[in-house]
């Protein structure tokens, strides 16, 4: 893996375009709903969070490999 592409659908109850990104982040109710994420350019892979769906612990680690660029 060189590189993986991320995009992440969200909610929170605070208004980001009036607050900011870090209150939008840092609500109580904020949440992570969808995580899609590609690899080298590969197919585009969704996971579902609120359906219960886990993040595979091989994506989760190139996120904080400084060698994978993001």
């Amino acid at each position: 893996m060189k590189s993986i592409s991320i995009d992440l659908e969200t909610r929170s109850s605070v208004d980001i375009g009036k607050s900011g990104v870090y209150r939008y982040a840092e609500a109580e109710d904020f949440a992570i709903l969808l995580f899609g994420y590609s690899v080298d350019g590969g197919t585009v892979q969704v996971i579902d969070l609120v359906g219960g769906e886990q993040i595979p612990q091989e994506i989760l680690d190139a996120l904080t490999d400084e060698c994978i660029i993001k």
